[in-house]
């Protein structure tokens, strides 16, 4: 799980948007800093949507997420910008019909870089055994808890090492017991990672436990919940 200490400073931008008529702020996210943006979930998924778009954008209109770094910036929504940015995004983590192996090894295994599945496979039964899953790493996922879709998503990042992860409140719906597990868990991840945090939530005293360089709190009125799309 060893973190390249000479990788390239790559920062994760967004440009001042309307989310449902709210205006949020143009930032950046970089290497060991932490943003937070307080929001409703609905907007939250509409700002996602920025990141990890669902459809290709239009090449005439002007990104307005992208990475800078390396020798040209890198727009959301391509495969190249998901080798950079890792996401916890909430009950997103897991597919039922596939071995708990395959879902921590899920994002390797639809990109074209076979060095990047080579490595993550040979580091997958350590990051399992971190996060406390070794002992049923082969079984099939079947319908799991709000705590083991977070830590597949969390094992995601050990094993990608992304620049920046974009994170929603994982830990939603965890007894205090998990809760407190996860917690632990994931403060040790994001040391070693040092990974910039770009941090959604609905409530400023969310409790993730990051120290946080700067936070957004945007107010909207009531909206449709868009959460299903995701």
């Amino acid at each position: 799980m060893g973190v390249d200490m000479e990788r390239i400073a790559y920062q994760l931008h967004w440009d001042a948007m309307l989310v449902h008529d709210c205006a949020l702020p143009s930032d950046f996210v970089c290497a060991g800093k932490h943003v937070r943006m307080v929001m409703n979930n609905s907007m939250q998924y509409a700002f996602l949507n920025h990141f990890f778009p669902q459809f290709s954008l239009p090449i005439q209109e002007k990104p307005k997420v992208w990475i800078s770094g390396g020798d040209k910036n890198i727009v959301a929504g391509t495969p190249q910008f998901c080798k950079h940015v890792g996401s916890m995004i909430r009950r997103r983590g897991l597919l039922a019909n596939l071995s708990m192996r395959e879902n921590l090894l899920l994002p390797f295994l639809y990109i074209e870089d076979k060095a990047c599945l080579k490595k993550a496979e040979a580091e997958v039964d350590e990051v399992a055994e971190f996060l406390g899953l070794a002992s049923g790493l082969n079984e099939q996922a079947g319908e799991r808890s709000a705590y083991t879709h977070a830590l597949i998503s969390l094992g995601h990042c050990l094993l990608k090492k992304p620049d920046v992860i974009v994170a929603q409140e994982v830990h939603i719906g965890m007894p205090p017991e998990r809760l407190q597990i996860f917690r632990d868990k994931a403060m040790q991840a994001m040391a070693k990672l040092d990974a910039g945090v770009l941090y959604l939530t609905s409530a400023s005293d969310e409790g993730s436990g990051l120290d946080f360089a700067r936070t957004y709190e945007i107010e909207c009125a009531s909206v449709p919940d868009m959460s299903g799309i995701w």
